[in-house]
């Protein structure tokens, strides 16, 4: 008998799960996930510290005296932040979004 209540119950929560979700579809509201994040932010960081190497020299010093790399490092720290704040999890982030 208690086999018999736990499969019955699993059904059930199965199908409510299934109703709850078709309700929240007919009205309008899901959820979408952005991923590959992360892989975006190391690729951008690549490009712009490969299109720096390959400045002139002096151009080059000019950015060393400026501090450029640092500024740099600081605005990918921030929206690394920015991210994980937003719920980044495993290079992915899911929104509720409602139409």
């Amino acid at each position: 008998m208690p086999i018999f209540l736990d499969a019955l119950i699993g059904g059930l929560v199965t199908a409510a799960g299934s109703i709850v979700g078709r309700v929240l579809i007919a009205l309008g509201i899901g959820y979408v996930t952005y991923s590959g994040v992360d892989t975006a932010l190391g690729v951008l960081k690549t490009a712009i510290w490969s299109n720096m190497s390959a400045t002139g020299a002096t151009v080059l010093g000019i950015m060393a005296t400026l501090q450029v790399d640092t500024a740099i490092n600081i605005i990918f720290s921030a929206l690394t932040a920015r991210l994980v704040l937003n719920g980044l999890t495993s290079g992915a982030i899911t929104r509720m979004v409602i139409k």
